[in-house]
């Protein structure tokens, strides 16, 4: 054989590799327009999310509805985002509900901000905001987002902020709540 069929011989291999293995690797994730049936800049949700993987999104019956409703999205199959929806008579204090020992909203590092909500607070890992529901009379509105990341994760408080000044208004035309 000579030297010539050797070299190719063993490359053969290495190019197979080469074409399929890109391939089999993780897909960039594709982005969604809306995240909860509520439109949303993609440079907003993107940095809120893995770069790889399959999007999926579940959410409770009676969804938008009187109530309670919980929205999950979820890149291949692991929980990436909560979000909580709720519709109640009495004003809540955020930052009660932001404290880390709080199961369902427990916030790291949470602080009050200003001019995303009648009152609302920002963490390293969400954000709740709520404010008054001028369609349900007395009625108040209040979203709750939980970034599901572990402690290693680069803290996201500037890109939750900015994610939350441009959803929770969305949210609020989406579900027919217009902002008092």
């Amino acid at each position: 054989m000579s030297r010539r069929n050797k070299m190719a011989g063993a490359s053969a291999p290495v190019v197979f590799a080469l074409l399929f293995l890109p391939a089999c690797s993780a897909q960039p994730i594709s982005v969604p327009r809306s995240i909860c049936d509520t439109p949303i800049d993609q440079e907003l949700t993107a940095p809120l999310l893995k770069d790889t993987g399959e999007l999926s999104e579940w959410h409770t019956a009676g969804w938008g509805g009187k109530g309670r409703s919980v929205c999950i999205v979820s890149v291949d199959k692991s929980e990436a985002l909560r979000l909580r929806f709720a519709w109640h008579t009495d004003a809540i204090d955020p930052m009660k509900y932001s404290s880390l020992d709080n199961s369902v909203t427990g916030l790291w590092e949470p602080s009050r901000v200003r001019h995303l909500a009648e009152s609302a607070t920002v963490g390293d890992n969400g954000s709740i905001a709520t404010t008054r529901c001028k369609r349900r009379g007395k009625w108040r509105f209040t979203l709750a987002l939980k970034v599901s990341r572990d402690r290693q994760t680069v803290h996201q408080r500037k890109e939750i902020d900015k994610f939350m000044r441009a959803y929770m208004p969305a949210t609020m035309k989406t579900v027919g709540c217009t902002p008092p």
